[in-house]
């Protein structure tokens, strides 16, 4: 079920627009729509024209490029208040880079972008919001393809289902796989009988999955590929009651002494 969406008292509410005054909010909206796309829709296409900017409401998407041999990857996945696209893209009118897939049926804010210009314009508040979407995304981004290119398949699936017990159910042993299996094998760039044998091996360790759902043995059971950055989104981190603190710590310490 789509969520029901009040325009700017709603949006209001989603770390984009965080501390984002009333009548520049105002003019954001009118002009702005929800629209709702079914899984497999693609509603912005790579190499044309950027004409609405999107805010997730609800749902998962993609952010997937393709080459000349109609080969395609997933290189983003997106939740909800997740600003789609760059504001660089909205000061030039830009073509996109890449399409975006519904992952799962979705709902979005559409913002058109003269609108986003002239937000921009008008209030530091969302130009800074616009600017810490950018940067965690691009942190996000690096952390992904860190784990593409120098990890196993093993420490790709831990970390992600990390993540999505983070998103899904962070105080809960209970994960939602919220897309399918074949998607998730593409976007952890192993392939899908390779994620099968590495779920099998979480089984055999207490973990108990049954299609879209799984359950953790404990609450720790995840912690083994937390790092740096997916302590952040951890709430027993933030508690004090983490298991890697030391060697998260000492992680930090070491990049640091790297600094000139």
């Amino acid at each position: 079920m789509p969520v029901v969406f009040n325009s700017s008292k709603d949006a209001a509410a989603l770390p984009i627009f965080r501390d984002v005054k009333p009548d520049v909010m105002r003019e954001l909206m009118a002009s702005a729509h929800t629209a709702q796309y079914q899984k497999g829709a693609i509603f912005l296409v790579q190499s044309e024209p950027v004409s609405r900017f999107y805010v997730m409401l609800e749902g998962w998407c993609g952010a997937k490029k393709g080459n000349a041999e109609g080969q395609e990857a997933i290189l983003q996945i997106f939740r909800r208040g997740d600003f789609l696209l760059e504001a660089g893209h909205a000061v030039l009118a830009d073509i996109s880079p890449m399409n975006l897939q519904a992952l799962t049926p979705v709902q979005l804010l559409a913002l058109s972008p003269a609108a986003v210009r002239n937000a921009l314009e008008r209030s530091a508040d969302f130009t800074t919001n616009m600017l810490a979407a950018s940067v965690r995304r691009c942190q996000e981004l690096r952390d992904h393809i860190e784990h593409l290119t120098l990890h196993n398949a093993e420490r790709r699936v831990g970390r992600f289902l990390l993540h999505m017990r983070f998103y899904t159910n962070p105080e809960g042993n209970d994960i939602v796989l919220p897309f399918d299996k074949s998607l998730i094998a593409a976007y952890l760039g192993i392939k899908p009988e390779t994620l099968s044998r590495t779920l099998l091996a979480f089984r055999k360790r207490g973990f108990t999955v049954e299609r879209s759902h799984m359950t953790v043995p404990s609450r720790t059971a995840l912690c083994a590929y937390c790092d740096t950055i997916t302590m952040q989104s951890c709430p027993f981190a933030c508690a004090g009651d983490c298991p890697n603190a030391a060697r998260h710590t000492a992680e930090r310490g070491d990049t640091l002494k790297g600094l000139p």
